[in-house]
């Protein structure tokens, strides 16, 4: 069985890591396809690589400062699992946009080589790379997140990747980590005890008068407040 607790994290980092180096090979690319194009026209650009280069850009301000913020400080805001998964979708979003673009305005460079052409081909290469790559990641972290909500643990949208317990049980309660506590069943004690009904619940049962298993109430009489026979009405010598 996959040990999800060290698997995931390492998958993580080389996702991250791919994904930023192949956007800086695109943003390499896109920056000099440019420029070739302002060669024959000053100012003139093609759109989709303008998208590609914008998109490379926000992929190499995010994932590597994402990543590094989880490794150096401990529950950073950027490292919750929901705000990842916002991240990565959005990045997801851009980068199918960018390969999409560039393939309906370049589906020449397939039946073409060098030059220009070959840079289109490397452009929409790379694209769709890190497109699938950020989309198998995302799927596959909003899935076990998902699984780990409907076991209980609603603390998994608050908690990051690298610290989260995806192998913990199911409980009623979540608590910090994904560790789960056993609920406390409600204890039969006597009367005039407390009673521990749940996790911070308790209640305490009044004592009962007379007391059960009292010497008073088995066999003889019981005092009432007067002597049996009535009361006296003169002094006994």
């Amino acid at each position: 069985m996959v040990e999800l607790n060290k698997v995931l994290p390492l998958a993580r980092m080389a996702v991250f890591g791919v994904t930023s180096l192949f956007s800086l090979i695109i943003f390499a690319i896109s920056v000099h396809f440019i420029a070739a194009t302002n060669a024959y026209r000053r100012g003139a650009y093609y759109e989709p690589t303008a998208l590609q280069l914008a998109t490379a850009i926000m992929t190499l301000l995010t994932l590597p400062a994402m990543y590094f913020l989880s490794v150096k400080r401990r529950g950073a805001y950027s490292s919750y699992i929901a705000i990842e998964i916002g991240v990565c979708w959005f990045l997801w979003i851009m980068w199918v946009a960018s390969a999409g673009s560039t393939v309906s305005l370049f589906w020449a460079a397939t039946f073409c080589t060098g030059g220009v052409c070959s840079e289109a081909q490397a452009l929409e290469a790379f694209a769709f790379l890190n497109w699938i790559i950020i989309a198998m990641y995302t799927t596959t972290l909003l899935v076990l997140a998902i699984m780990a909500l409907l076991r209980g643990h609603k603390n998994v949208w608050t908690s990051e990747v690298a610290h989260f317990d995806w192998a913990a049980a199911s409980c009623t309660k979540a608590s910090e980590g994904g560790v789960a506590h056993p609920v406390q069943t409600q204890q039969k004690v006597e009367t005039g005890h407390i009673v521990q009904q749940g996790p911070g619940q308790q209640y305490q049962i009044p004592q009962q008068y007379p007391p059960q298993n009292s010497p008073h109430t088995t066999g003889g009489s019981m005092y009432v407040g007067a002597p049996v026979g009535g009361v006296p009405t003169s002094p006994q010598v």
